[in-house]
C-alpha cells in the first residue's frame, strides 16, 4: 500500500511496481497517455505513474486532462503519464485492481530488498509456436540456476504452476478455484432439474396432442417430419427463453457490477458482455432443448392409430412410474442434493458466526496507519509509539496496543514455515506457525488472556534481551505440553540469539474462523527487526467504539498529519472473517432454492396431469361410494411414492457428493451433518405436500355426473 495526497488528506490507495515492458508483455491498453519506457523507468528525477480507469474516475472525476496530471505518492511527486482501459485486471486476476503502477526504478529497489517484501512475481509470455510444457521446462532451469546462484541470500525461488486462461494460479487461490467448481456443478444441476421439468411438461402436452398426431399420420405424414415439427416447437420456445436469459443477464450484471464488499481494498466485479460465453450459452441451450424434447417427440411419434383416434389411454399411462414420474422422481433426488450442499454452507455460515475469535470484539477499535516512506525513519515503530500514547490519552480509552497484524481481517500477521532452534532438542525443529508482532499491553487491549508468564513491556526494546510470547497450541506441539516459560527458542536464520519464552497465552482464530488450530508466536513490536509503513493501533473504549472513530483519527494526524489512516470498529473490521462463507451461502442459497422451486413446479404438473387425465376414473370412485378422504388418499399415495423415492436417491446422492465439500467446511461441522439432511429431506416431503394439495383439492370436487360423462 501507498499513500496518496489529496489535498489536506491522505488515503492509502493499492500499488502495482512493474517493469517498463509489462504492458507490452500483458497487452494492456492505456485508453488515455501511454505506459512506461525502460529510460523513464530508469530514470532518477523522473518519476511517472500509470493510472487504473477507476482511480481516474473515483478520485480524480474522470478528468480528460488527467494525463500529465501531478500526484504526491509516498510524499514524492509523480505526473500522471496514461490512464488504463476499462476491465483491466490485475494479477492472479480474481478481481483486486491496483489504484496505481509504479516503475521498478532504482529508488523503488531498497523496497523491493527489504526482508518485509516477500515475493514478486515475474510474468512471460509464450513465443510463437512454444507450448506450455516447453515454457514450464525452461522456467525450470532458470529458477534452478537463480537458487544455486543466490541460495545463500535468505531469499528462495518458488515455483507455482497452473496455467488458466492463460495467466499463472498460485496455491492460494486454488482453493477459490475449486469453489467456483462447485458453482458450476451446483449450476449444472439446476439446469437438469430445468430440462426434466420441460422434458415432462413436453411429454404431457404430447400426450394430450396423440389424436391430433394419429391424424396426421393417417394423412400420411412421416414419422421423421413430425419429430422435425415438434424439435421445432420446442426449439423455438427456447429461443424466447434464452433472449429472455440474455436480457436478465445483463440487467442482472448492470446491478452486481455495483456490488460494494466490505474489504479494504478495491475490488472490481468486472461483468461484461463475451460473445464466446453467451455463443457456449446459446449452444448449450439448444443441446439441452433438444435432449429435452427428443424423447417425447419419438413417444409421441409412435402412436397406435385406432386407440389414439378413439382417444383411448394406453396402458402405459395408469401406471405409476412413467416417464414423466421418473423425470419427477430424478427432480427431486438433485433438489435434495441441491439443497443439502445449500444447508451445509448456510450451516457453515451460523457456526462461523457463533464461533470465538479467541478475543474480545466488543468495544474494541482498530486503527490502519500507513506511514510515507522515509518520513518517520527506516520503520514506523517509533511514530507508532508515539501514536499509542497520544491515543491513551482520550477520554473513552481504556487501553491501547500497537500491533503488525490484527487476526482474522486482510493483514493478520504472517503464517511462517521454517525451522528453528529450541533449547533442550537436538538439530533444527521443522515448526509452523502465526507470526505477529505486538506492543505492551496488546494482550489486555485483545482481551487475551496470558495464562503463564507476563505480557511485553516497555523495556522489551532493542537493544534488551530478545522475548517471546506463544500460544497454547505451540507450547503443546513444541514443548510437550510442558511449561516454556524460560525455556529458549532461536527464530532468525542464520543462528542470532535464542530469545526467551516470558509468556504463555490462549488460544485464538488467526487467518480465519474456521481454521484448525494453529501454533502462534509474538514478538515484540519494538524488537521487531523488520518493521514496515504499515502498523495497527488497536483501542478498548468504555462506549461504543463508533462514537470515538473521528477522534482516535484525529489523535493520529496530530502526531503525523502525512499519514493515511484508516479507522473502524473491530466488528466492522471482521465482515472479512465471514464475507466467503457468506458469499457461499448466499449463492448456493439461491441455485438450491431455485431447484426446489423447479421441483415442486414439476411435481405439481405431474400430480395434476395425472388428476385430470383420471377424472372419469376419480368420479366413477365417487359414484360407487368413495368418500372424499379416499380420493384425497389416492392422490396423495401417487405424490408420496414420487416424493420418497425421489428424497432416498437423493439423500443417497447428496452423502456421495458432499464429501469433497469438508474442504469449505469449519471442522465443527461434517458434511454428513444430520441436521442438514434431515432438515433438506423434511422441507422437500413439505414441498411435495403443498405441490400436491391443489390436484388433490380439484380431485375430491369433481362432480361424479360431469366426470361420468367425460370422453
Amino acid at each position: 500500500m501507498v499513500n496518496w495526497r489529496d489535498g489536506d488528506a491522505s488515503l492509502t490507495i493499492t500499488p502495482l511496481l512493474v517493469t517498463a515492458n509489462f504492458f507490452d508483455v500483458m497487452r494492456i491498453p492505456a485508453s488515455r497517455g501511454r505506459g512506461f519506457t525502460a529510460t523513464e523507468a530508469q530514470a532518477e528525477g523522473n518519476r511517472l505513474v500509470v493510472i487504473s480507469d477507476g482511480f481516474w474516475r473515483r478520485h480524480l472525476g474522470g478528468d480528460p486532462a488527467g494525463v500529465g496530471r501531478p500526484l504526491t505518492i509516498n510524499g514524492q511527486p509523480y505526473a500522471v503519464a496514461g490512464v488504463l482501459a476499462p476491465g483491466i485486471r490485475s494479477l492472479p486476476g480474481y478481481g483486486v485492481v491496483p489504484d496505481v503502477y509504479l516503475p521498478i526504478s532504482p529508488a523503488l529497489l531498497p523496497a523491493l530488498e527489504a526482508p518485509r517484501h516477500s515475493a514478486v512475481q515475474l510474468i512471460g509470455r509464450l513465443a510463437p509456436g512454444q507450448s506450455v510444457a516447453e515454457g514450464r521446462a525452461a522456467v525450470a532451469a532458470v529458477v534452478q540456476s537463480l537458487g544455486d546462484e543466490y541460495g545463500d541470500s535468505g531469499f528462495r525461488v518458488l515455483t507455482d504452476f497452473s496455467v488458466v486462461g492463460g495467466l499463472s494460479q498460485s496455491e492460494d487461490f486454488r482453493i477459490v478455484g475449486a469453489f467456483f467448481l462447485v458453482l458450476l456443478v451446483v449450476a449444472g444441476l439446476v439446469l437438469a432439474i430445468a430440462c426434466a421439468n420441460v422434458a415432462g411438461l413436453l411429454l404431457a402436452r404430447s400426450t394430450t396432442r396423440r389424436r391430433e398426431i394419429a391424424l396426421r399420420v393417417a394423412f400420411g405424414a412421416s414419422r421423421a417430419r413430425l419429430v422435425q415439427q415438434l424439435l421445432t416447437e420446442g426449439l423455438t420456445i427456447a429461443l424466447v427463453g434464452t433472449v429472455a436469459g440474455f436480457a436478465l443477464t445483463l440487467v442482472a450484471a448492470q446491478l452486481f457490477a455495483h456490488v460494494s464488499l466490505p474489504l479494504p481494498i478495491p475490488l472490481e466485479l468486472h461483468l461484461a458482455f463475451d460473445g464466446r460465453l453467451a455463443a457456449l450459452a446459446a449452444g448449450l441451450v439448444a443441446a439441452s432443448a433438444l435432449l429435452c424434447g427428443l424423447t417425447p417427440a419419438l413417444q409421441a411419434t409412435r402412436p397406435t392409430l385406432v386407440p389414439a383416434l378413439k382417444q383411448e389411454e394406453p396402458r402405459y399411462m395408469h401406471r405409476r412410474f412413467t416417464l414423466r414420474g421418473v423425470l419427477v422422481v430424478g427432480q427431486v433426488a438433485v433438489s435434495l442434493v441441491l439443497l443439502v450442499t445449500a444447508g451445509l454452507f448456510l450451516r457453515n455460515l451460523s457456526k462461523t458466526q457463533s464461533l470465538s475469535p479467541g478475543f474480545d470484539v466488543d468495544r474494541l477499535l482498530v486503527a490502519q496507519v500507513t506511514f510515507v516512506e522515509g518520513r518517520q525513519g527506516t520503520t514506523s515503530a517509533p511514530a507508532i509509539a508515539a501514536i499509542v500514547d497520544r491515543v491513551r490519552e482520550l477520554p473513552p480509552v481504556q487501553a491501547a496496543a500497537v500491533a503488525d497484524g490484527v487476526p482474522l481481517t486482510i493483514r493478520p500477521g504472517s503464517k511462517v514455515g521454517t525451522d528453528i532452534r529450541i533449547e533442550g532438542r537436538d538439530g533444527p525443529v521443522r515448526v509452523e506457525y502465526d507470526d505477529n508482532a505486538v506492543g505492551p499491553g496488546y494482550f489486555a487491549t485483545m482481551g487475551i488472556r496470558v495464562l503463564r508468564g507476563r505480557d511485553f513491556t516497555q523495556a522489551d526494546r532493542p537493544g534488551a534481551p530478545p522475548v517471546l510470547v506463544v500460544n497454547q497450541e505451540f507450547a503443546r506441539r513444541y514443548f510437550d505440553g510442558g511449561d516454556p516459560i524460560g525455556r529458549h527458542v532461536g527464530l532468525s536464520d542464520p543462528p542470532g540469539p535464542l530469545a526467551e519464552v516470558v509468556g504463555v497465552v490462549a488460544n485464538g482464530k488467526y487467518r480465519t474462523l474456521g481454521e484448525n488450530q494453529d501454533a502462534a508466536i509474538y514478538q515484540p513490536y519494538l524488537q521487531r527487526a523488520a518493521i514496515g509503513r504499515l502498523g495497527h493501533v488497536l483501542v478498548r473504549t468504555s462506549t461504543a467504539p463508533e462514537t470515538i472513530v473521528r477522534d482516535v483519527g484525529k489523535a493520529i494526524g496530530q502526531v503525523d498529519p502525512s499519514a493515511a489512516v484508516r479507522v473502524e470498529p473491530m466488528a466492522t473490521a471482521l465482515r472479512f472473517a465471514v464475507l466467503p462463507s457468506q458469499i457461499g451461502a448466499l449463492l448456493l442459497g439461491v441455485l438450491g432454492s431455485m431447484g426446489l422451486l423447479l421441483a415442486m413446479v414439476g411435481l405439481y404438473g405431474v400430480i395434476s396431469f395425472s388428476v385430470g387425465r383420471r377424472t372419469a376414473e376419480i368420479g366413477i370412485r365417487m359414484a360407487l361410494g368413495a368418500s372424499r378422504r379416499a380420493v384425497w388418499r389416492l392422490v396423495f399415495i401417487d405424490a408420496a411414492v414420487l416424493v420418497g423415492t425421489g428424497v432416498t436417491i437423493g439423500l443417497i446422492a447428496a452423502w456421495l457428493v458432499t464429501r469433497p465439500l469438508a474442504a469449505f467446511l469449519v471442522p465443527e461441522l461434517s458434511a454428513s451433518d444430520p441436521v442438514s439432511f434431515a432438515g433438506t429431506a423434511a422441507v422437500l416431503v413439505a414441498v411435495g405436500i403443498v405441490a400436491t394439495w391443489l390436484p388433490a383439492r380439484r380431485a375430491v370436487s369433481i362432480d361424479p355426473s360431469i366426470a361420468l360423462r367425460t370422453d
